[in-house]
């Protein structure tokens, strides 16, 4: 059995928490959390651990891996200590807003042999993998360009004005045209838009690959209370010999009501008879075989987190400047 301790039990963490009750072998043992309601609240409703400080947490329990929940720019300090406690950690996207604290982290995995892994779930998405397929077979020839929308509920900007949109929403669309071209950005050029009272809510950034490959990636949290759903995501991949087109949520269900429409996402995040699916439990699946069997993955690289870190820390910076910013 696989003892498994949250650090971080937000808005997120039922997802988590939920997929993980249906993976054979693993168990939440214990989860910490600032909020002592909540961590009440989860130790009641699945019967584990509970604590305000993960350090004692980590101090405490015996367990084999730790999952990483805290705000993004609050990552490293419980990754660290959970790799220094013997623990392979799997940490939400993005593994930081600091290439720096990106370098620091992988190497004290490599250091003390244990797994880090990043939540970059698109790459486990069936239509994302439908999609790396077709770019892989060579059914669309060359690839010339990618877009990437990814805009969210204008409701969750007030959670997450704490940082630009690139870290929540385009690191997404960036892991995966790193994914899908094969290839990494050179240079960055980018514009960034917020309202009056502070903070960034839109963020667009084109992006050249050392392929060729152009790239586009949309940014906000300005998608209003009455869309008939609270996601607005495309991705259209273009070569010289063929197109793929995406979206989420699909036109797939439609429900119409007497003051509102709802378009429901059919792939991810759906309960059925009272379990999940999806690329989720699909990902945390990947990472206790992965820790199971003590065997890198294949699929999620921490470097490849640290890739895309890079690039939304370029994006940042040429909206502060007004000027493109080469990678090296």
């Amino acid at each position: 059995m696989i003892k498994v301790g949250l650090i971080g039990i937000g808005r997120f963490s039922n997802f988590h928490l939920q997929s993980i009750r249906q993976l054979p072998g693993v168990t939440v043992t214990a989860v910490a959390d600032l909020n002592p309601e909540r961590v009440e609240s989860v130790k009641g409703e699945w019967g584990c651990a509970g604590y305000t400080d993960w350090r004692r947490m980590l101090e405490e329990q015996e367990l084999d891996a730790v999952t990483v929940l805290t705000p993004e720019h609050a990552h490293e300090e419980p990754v660290m200590a959970a790799l220094d406690a013997g623990c392979h950690v799997f940490v939400e996207k993005p593994l930081s807003i600091d290439s720096a604290a990106c370098e620091r982290m992988i190497a004290a995995a490599g250091k003390a042999d244990k797994l880090l892994m990043v939540g970059h779930v698109c790459r486990f998405g069936i239509r994302h993998l439908e999609m790396k397929r077709a770019v892989d077979s060579g059914a669309l020839g060359k690839l010339r360009s990618i877009y990437g929308r990814r805009n969210n509920g204008s409701k969750y900007f007030p959670i997450y004005k704490r940082v630009d949109p690139v870290y929540i929403l385009g690191i997404h669309d960036i892991d995966l045209m790193h994914w899908l071209s094969g290839s990494t950005v050179t240079e960055v050029f980018a514009r960034s838009t917020g309202p009056a009272d502070g903070g960034v809510d839109l963020q667009w950034a084109m992006l050249t690959f050392a392929n060729g490959v152009i790239g586009v990636v949309e940014s906000s949290w300005l998608v209003p209370d009455g869309a008939p759903a609270e996601v607005d995501v495309r991705m259209e991949v273009v070569g010289e010999r063929g197109t793929i087109h995406f979206q989420e949520p699909d036109d797939g269900l439609s429900v119409w009501g007497e003051r509102m429409s709802e378009n429901t996402p059919l792939h991810d995040w759906q309960p059925k008879y009272g379990r999940v699916s999806g690329a989720l439990v699909e990902e945390l699946h990947h990472f206790y075989d992965c820790v199971r069997n003590n065997r890198k993955s294949d699929i999620l690289l921490p470097e490849d987190a640290l890739a895309a870190v890079r690039v939304a820390e370029a994006i940042v910076q040429s909206c502060k400047t007004g000027l493109p910013v080469k990678l090296g």
